[in-house]
């Protein structure tokens, strides 16, 4: 039984390593989002300020 209570803790290690991965790659995910939202922002800002009115 205890190989089977190592493998149980093993997987759940696993587990949890996954879930703490995951968390960690959504909030780059969040943060790499938000600046390619800024930078699309700022490209047509400019774009916007620097055409020639007519």
């Amino acid at each position: 039984m205890q190989a089977n209570n190592t493998s149980s803790n093993s997987t759940i290690d696993s587990m949890e390593r996954l879930r703490n991965e995951n968390v960690l790659l959504l909030e780059e995910n969040r943060k790499l989002t938000e600046t390619i939202d800024w930078m699309h922002d700022t490209i047509w800002r400019l774009v916007r300020t620097q055409r020639p009115e007519n």
